[in-house]
């Protein structure tokens, strides 16, 4: 079977809580929290952080694959689909600018916020991420959903060996200038361009394998191979047990989209009790605010206080607890707005999901 809406709103609650856990703990823990379990000379929150950054390449990933689950629904409507789309993200971003970069940084009197007024322009725009530093996403995200189009034509012209490769050597091409060489240009504008290219670069690899699942039906053919196994939950949670494994060896982040499209696999072999599939659904409604936010909370304005209770879980349920309240908080404005301008919606505010209602 394919990806399902409700399978790909639960990985993106997953990919949302490694992005928390990684940002939270894939850092030097003196002075921050107390770990209590060590493998070697590391704790264990480090390798779990570390696994953890494979949450952007599952939210291209699952970005790729509803965005062309869409293209094959209306392809003549794709282009006001995801215009509908990004205006309502725009709509959301904003809020969160005003909100957090704005009024908090001015109450908080915070150096830098809201800071200049080319400062404020550029950061409302969208252009630039001196706000927070988890927006850098937020452009690129703009720029596959406008190309997706065009990309979803490539990808159905071309041979996918071919294009595929194509966009494996851009990746590493990218990866090695976003990491090793990002300095290139001193004049402001070219460097700004630079980096949007290693940016998306680095970003079309797991973006274009999503489109390329749900057109070859590779999920499909997984799940019905997999299904065979008995333990199939046991199965699955091993791989992903290995996987976590591969990355302590080779902590690179290069190889995050190469973990991150297996796990997505192995995921959802796993059978979730009722429970668990209600959480994942609900915090997948707020898991756009999460990213928006959470770094205000644990690193811009709060630090101490998020990291407050000393124990990683305890500072990870810190963390969740106030950014989903505020997603509550930045969603008592958005839905009026939305209303006012006449746009209809049942759901909160989702940027990776194929959507039944278009």
């Amino acid at each position: 079977m394919e990806i399902s809406i409700p399978q790909s709103k639960i990985i993106k609650s997953v990919a949302i809580l490694m992005m928390l856990c990684l940002h939270m703990f894939n850092r030097g823990y003196e002075g921050l929290f107390t770990p209590i379990l060590f493998i070697g000379k590391q704790p264990l929150s480090y390798y779990i952080s570390l696994f953890s950054d494979v949450c952007v390449p599952i939210f291209l990933f699952i970005s790729g694959y509803g965005l062309y689950f869409n293209y094959q629904k209306n392809k003549d409507s794709m282009v006001k689909f995801n215009s509908m789309r990004l205006f309502k993200l725009y709509i959301n971003y904003w809020i969160v600018v005003l909100l957090f970069g704005v009024l908090l940084g001015f109450l908080l009197g915070k150096e830098g916020y809201p800071g200049t007024f080319t400062k404020f322009v550029l950061n409302f725009l969208g252009l630039v991420s001196s706000y927070n530093g988890g927006w850098w996403f937020f452009f690129t995200y703009i720029l596959l959903t406008v190309l997706a189009p065009l990309l979803f034509k490539v990808l159905e012209f071309c041979k996918t060996d071919l294009f595929l490769a194509f966009v494996l050597l851009f990746y590493f091409v990218s990866f090695y200038f976003r990491i090793y060489n990002n300095e290139l240009f001193t004049n402001p504008y070219l460097a700004w361009l630079f980096k949007q290219f290693y940016l998306f670069g680095t970003s079309l690899f797991p973006f274009i394998v999503g489109a390329m699942v749900l057109q070859k039906k590779w999920h499909s053919q997984f799940s019905n191979r997999f299904g065979i196994l008995k333990y199939k939950t046991l199965f699955a949670s091993l791989g992903i047990g290995a996987l976590i494994v591969l990355h302590g060896f080779i902590p690179n982040l290069v190889i995050a989209p190469f973990l991150a499209i297996p796990f997505i696999f192995l995921w959802n072999q796993i059978h979730l009790s009722k429970y668990m599939e209600d959480f994942f659904l609900w915090l997948s409604d707020h898991a756009t605010n999460i990213w928006l936010v959470h770094m205000f909370f644990y690193m811009i304005y709060f630090e101490s206080y998020i990291y407050a209770p000393k124990h990683p879980i305890l500072i990870f349920l810190n963390l969740l607890f106030w950014s989903v309240m505020a997603s509550y908080s930045i969603n008592l404005i958005y839905y009026p707005i939305l209303k006012l301008v006449a746009i209809k919606t049942n759901k909160p505010n989702e940027i990776t999901l194929h959507n039944q209602r278009n």
